[in-house]
């Protein structure tokens, strides 16, 4: 019997019945762990029953939990110890941004970059930090730690409410993996939905946020795209997720974006559940090579006594979903999630956009609080006031609550994907608009190369713009004559672009962008070239392209043969033949001659016609006579020498 299996005929919580088994000295991993004849007695022991049998495998009874009176900490030797009085600790190990994680350990943040920079984690000032890595530094610095207790204060991805009204709040579960390996797919399923099909070429190249009812509990879920060019809005969905879906495709298997999705669960320390999707294409056999491949990146499947919870499954036919909910949820009952849903909104953005007639507007998941319409807010560089709301089933709201993505319009510039967002009264949205951050802008003039390929960049939102410009650019090392990008802004294609595209002698690429008739119109008067595309690696084949046409091409000629002309023929219609005698290796059709009388060089051309025996034939080999007619050259006399070549 598991451990989560007991919690179901018992009615304890999986988490109580951890806690317990932990203090009563027993090492067990997880809600998958299987009890042991021992761990079951001490459960049944522990939280002895009102009425009826101890709770055995099978048996399903209800239990009333009894109070534990009696605290016990694990020991070597599993007996029952009275827990010692812990020392005041005064720094909290939690998740944090940098730049607060250095003023509490009282470190400058420079140091903290530089202590980073050496364990190959490159962070910035704003960069939020999950609590192994405060911890470390903390270790670091020879500050004591006390893990945070998550009674006083909640604490949810670096954002800390001290002394609020605490509910429970959705789990956030973020669905990584290799592009094509059927993420949107499964999301497709347990929504009911048909987001894959809407999807460009099958691939999602945008971050979602969906809300989902399930048969165990709501969820919201984020997609994420898998091409390798999406890889910083990974980051950011993982970032910003409590529990983590691993989908592996079952006839494909690890890939190297499966690879860079589990280092970051594991940089951010997420718990994950496994899910090996299109088992109706793959082996049995299969299946456990996949496993072994996941073993050797640190995701150990809980059969092979690891912790690791993998589930087949099949998102197109609905195969193992139920059950892979199930370990979903029961992940993020373990982690007690709570939100504090008095206060003002405090969350991040996770997309943003231009919409016709909306401006700009984001994608805003509230980790506390509610955002209302009517409400300011500060983001990053942007303010704003919130004008309406559009959940994440297109229904217009007045107001919404904590971990639930919602669409924002308001904001008086587009704001950045990662931004912090934050309600806050009017004198301090007053306060923060007055301010400002100016922002230094580069002339457009002053980016333009003179040895590259200048482009003019649009995208239809700031992660589809930053994926692309990141794409180029590392696209660019591949070429002698790279890609500089001076302008990469985001909504439709207008006269403004067609303007700087001429000046700079750029041509426009665009991604998931609308070209008017009358900018096209304004392209073709100003002799300007727009690209537009849907699918983000067919613009960067079309890149390719254009880099290689700009490929410094070698010509190289081989000398194939040389021949004696024994008699000119003077063909009416045709033109001056030359009937030769191959004294060494062989003369090709479309080979290049080079006619010679003594030293003097008489000219060059390509030939016409090869003929032997009266035959047009395709080589004529030494030994053998032939006659051809060469292209610009029509002087030919007995005794001239030729000689071919083959260019490439």
């Amino acid at each position: 019997m598991r451990v989560y299996e007991y919690s179901k005929l018992s009615g304890i919580p999986t988490k109580k019945l951890l806690d317990a088994l932990a203090k009563g000295g027993f090492a067990v991993a997880s809600h998958m762990s299987v009890l042991t004849a021992k761990e079951l007695t001490f459960l049944n022991e522990l939280f002895k029953q009102s009425k009826g049998p101890s709770v055995l495998p099978n048996t399903p009874v209800d239990v009333q939990a009894e109070k534990i009176t009696t605290p016990v900490t694990p020991s070597s030797t599993k007996k029952a110890q009275m827990p010692q009085a812990a020392p005041e600790i005064p720094f909290v190990v939690r998740s944090l941004v940098l730049s607060d994680a250095a003023e509490q350990l009282k470190q400058p943040v420079a140091m903290l970059i530089i202590t980073l920079l050496r364990w190959g984690i490159v962070a910035t000032k704003n960069q939020l930090l999950d609590e192994a890595v405060v911890a470390r530094l903390a270790e670091n610095f020879g500050v004591q730690t006390v893990k945070h207790a998550g009674k006083e204060h909640a604490v949810t991805k670096g954002i800390v409410v001290e002394n609020g009204t605490y509910q429970e709040r959705l789990p956030v579960v973020v669905v990584v993996g290799h592009v094509d390996h059927g993420k949107t797919t499964l999301l497709d399923y347990i929504r009911k939905t048909r987001v894959a099909s809407r999807e460009k070429g099958g691939i999602t190249q945008h971050l979602g946020a969906y809300e989902a009812t399930t048969p165990h509990g709501s969820l919201v879920f984020i997609d994420t795209p898998g091409h390798e060019a999406f890889a910083r809005m990974r980051a950011r969905g993982i970032g910003l997720a409590d529990v983590a879906v691993l989908v592996v495709a079952g006839d494909d298997g690890v890939m190297p974006q499966t690879i860079e999705a589990i280092k970051h669960i594991k940089l951010m320390n997420l718990p994950v559940v496994v899910a090996i999707n299109k088992i109706d294409k793959a082996e049995k056999t299969r299946l456990e090579a996949i496993k072994r491949d996941l073993s050797q990146h640190g995701l150990v499947p809980e059969e092979w006594a690891g912790d690791t919870v993998i589930v087949p499954i099949s998102a197109k036919m609905g195969t193992g979903i139920d059950q892979l909910l199930e370990m979903i949820i029961l992940q993020a009952q373990l982690l007690e999630l709570k939100a504090d849903t008095a206060g003002r909104a405090k969350g991040y953005i996770l997309e943003s956009s231009l919409e016709k007639g909306r401006g700009p507007v984001a994608t805003v998941l509230a980790q506390h609080g509610t955002i209302s319409v009517g409400d300011f807010f500060v983001c990053g560089d942007s303010t704003g006031r919130v004008s309406s709301l559009i959940d994440s089933h297109g229904a217009r709201v007045t107001s919404i609550g904590a971990s639930h993505p919602v669409r924002v319009a308001g904001f008086s510039e587009l704001a950045q994907a990662g931004d912090y967002f934050e309600v806050v009264d009017k004198d301090s949205y007053l306060k923060s608009r007055a301010a400002g951050v100016s922002r230094e802008s580069v002339p457009a003039a002053s980016l333009v190369k003179e040895n590259a390929i200048n482009l003019v960049v649009k995208a239809d939102n700031h992660s589809s713009r930053e994926a692309l410009v990141e794409a180029i650019a590392k696209l660019s090392k591949k070429y002698d004559k790279p890609f500089a990008v001076i302008s990469a802004t985001i909504g439709d294609v207008n006269e403004s672009d067609i303007n700087l595209a001429q000046a700079s002698g750029s041509r426009i690429v665009c991604l998931h962008c609308k070209i008017s008739p009358f900018v096209v119109q304004a392209a073709r008067q100003h002799h300007v070239t727009i690209e537009s595309f849907d699918i983000i690696y067919k613009l960067l084949e079309r890149l390719e392209e254009i880099a290689d046409s700009y490929k410094v091409k070698q010509v190289i000629r081989t000398k194939t043969g040389e021949a004696e002309v024994r008699k000119v023929f003077d063909i009416k219609g045709q033109g001056i033949i030359a009937g030769c005698y191959v004294k060494d290796g062989r003369f090709v059709k479309d080979g290049i001659i080079i006619a010679w009388r003594g030293k003097v060089k008489l000219g060059e051309g390509k030939i016409k016609s090869l003929q032997r025996d009266r035959k047009i034939v395709k080589e004529v080999t030494a030994g053998y006579e032939c006659a051809f007619l060469v292209e610009g050259i029509d002087q030919w006399a007995e005794g001239d020498r030729a000689e071919c070549y083959i260019q490439q």
